[in-house]
C-alpha cells in the first residue's frame, strides 16, 4: 500500500462533508479498511487521496453500502486516507483512521449519488483516565492487541484513556449497530466503559451457564 502517515493533516475542520455510509461505526482513533468499487465512492477516493482532506464515516440505518436507498445516523466520525492499494482497475483498497466526529445538520443527494451533508463537530471528550473499577478492560483491550497486531490499530495507543479504550473495545466487540452507534453518540467515556463492562460479563456469565 501506498502510505500517507507522514502527511500533516490541517487543523481547519470544514462545514460540509462527502459521506460513506456503512454497516460498521467508526469511533475517533480507529483503523478501518474499506473496499471501494462504486464509481461515486472511487470519485470520492481519489479526491481524498489526492488532497489528504476528511470524508464522513457514518452508520448506516437503512438500506444497504451498495445502492441508492440509504439511510444513516445523524451522528458520524470523519475519517482520512493513511494509506491505499489498487490490486485492480476500479477497486480501491483504503486504510482509514478516524478524527473528530460531526453530527448531519442536513443532507443531499449528488448527481453521482454521493451523499454531502453540512455539519456540526462534536467537541473531543475530556481527557480521562481509565478507572480503576474498569481497569480489567484496559488489560482485555491489551490482550486483543498482542492477538490481533498492532498493525489493526492506529497510533498513538493509550491503554490508559478511558475515551479510547472504551472506543476501540466497541469497534470489536460484537454488538448490535444501535448499540454502537449510541455509544459514540454519547460525550461520557466513564459511561461508555460501564456499559461495555456490563456487556463483556453479561456475555460471559451466558457462556457460563451454557457451558454447565
Amino acid at each position: 500500500m501506498l502510505s500517507f502517515l507522514g502527511r500533516k493533516p490541517a487543523k481547519n475542520l470544514p462545514e460540509t462533508l462527502p459521506l460513506f455510509p456503512l454497516g460498521a461505526t467508526l469511533f475517533p482513533g480507529g483503523r478501518l479498511g474499506l473496499k471501494v468499487f462504486e464509481q461515486r465512492y472511487i470519485d470520492l477516493a481519489k479526491a481524498r487521496i489526492a488532497d489528504g482532506e476528511l470524508f464522513g464515516v457514518i452508520t448506516l440505518t437503512g438500506g444497504g453500502e451498495v445502492g441508492a436507498q440509504q439511510a444513516f445516523a445523524k451522528v458520524g466520525t470523519a475519517a482520512r486516507v493513511l494509506s491505499f492499494d489498487m490490486p485492480q482497475a476500479g477497486i480501491f483498497l483504503l486504510d482509514v483512521v478516524g478524527e473528530d466526529r460531526f453530527e448531519v445538520l442536513r443532507a443531499k443527494t449528488e448527481k453521482s449519488g454521493l451523499q454531502r451533508a453540512a455539519v456540526r463537530w462534536i467537541p473531543a471528550e475530556k481527557k480521562l483516565k481509565v478507572p480503576k473499577t474498569y481497569s480489567e478492560l484496559s488489560a482485555i483491550l491489551s490482550q486483543v492487541m498482542e492477538r490481533a497486531g498492532d498493525a489493526k490499530f492506529a497510533e498513538p495507543f493509550d491503554l490508559e484513556d478511558a475515551t479510547w479504550v472504551g472506543s476501540r473495545l466497541v469497534e470489536i466487540l460484537q454488538m448490535p449497530p444501535s448499540i454502537k452507534q449510541s455509544l459514540l453518540e454519547i460525550n461520557d467515556a466513564e459511561l461508555r466503559l460501564k456499559t461495555v463492562y456490563h456487556l463483556i460479563n453479561r456475555a460471559a456469565n451466558a457462556s457460563g451457564s451454557q457451558a454447565s
